[in-house]
């Protein structure tokens, strides 16, 4: 029996196409997000609070980055504060994308091609990098929020901890769906080859 051909192929088709229009609806969210972020952090009222004074507080859960808008931001941090939202809603926006194709190919019926393998390892490996990109950060802030004089918080590295074991929880979940996807292919490669 040739795997493409299964009776829940129909099922797939189906829910795809409302995770496509999520993932429309994401994507558009997204991209308000990445043009009105950086107006926001332009906009904020001066003053200085630098990159390392920011990490400091930041890593502390109480502080968010929009309760220290108030505070004033020096010039260095809002150029930084733009650059960086630019670069992770851009790779957000790349994820999404391959997540679009990848829904895409489900949507029409092709589960277990190599496009739709092509698109899910594209997501996971942006992904990776944001993810990891993201651990390096914090444990700077970590760091930083012990070092940087004149705070009465510090950072909670169980908090981290925390955060990073639910990042890895759905890393190895989506490993595992990119692995079956592979595996399917394979299956499917060797049916086509048995007829």
């Amino acid at each position: 029996m040739q795997v493409q051909k299964h009776a829940r192929i129909s099922n797939i088709r189906k829910l795809s196409r409302y995770f496509l229009f999520l993932n429309v609806l994401t994507m558009i969210v997204v991209g308000i997000g990445a043009i009105a972020l950086p107006i926001i952090v332009m906009l904020a009222s001066s003053g200085d609070l630098t990159v390392m004074g920011y990490l400091s507080k930041a890593v502390v859960v109480e502080n968010g980055f929009f309760s220290q808008l108030r505070e004033g931001l020096s010039t260095e941090l809002k150029v930084v504060a733009v650059l960086a939202s630019l670069f992770f809603f851009g790779m957000i926006e790349l994820v999404l994308i391959h997540i679009n194709q990848l829904l895409t190919c489900f949507h029409e019926g092709e589960i277990f091609n190599k496009k739709a393998v092509f698109h899910a390892k594209r997501a996971f490996n942006i992904n990776l990098v944001l993810v990891a990109i993201m651990f390096v950060v914090e444990l700077i802030a970590i760091a930083l929020s012990y070092v940087y004089p004149g705070h009465e918080a510090t950072g909670s590295f169980t908090y981290f901890l925390g955060k990073s074991f639910d990042q890895l929880i759905w890393l190895g979940a989506c490993l595992l769906l990119l692995w079956s996807l592979e595996i399917g292919v394979d299956l499917n490669e060797e049916a086509e080859l048995t007829i």
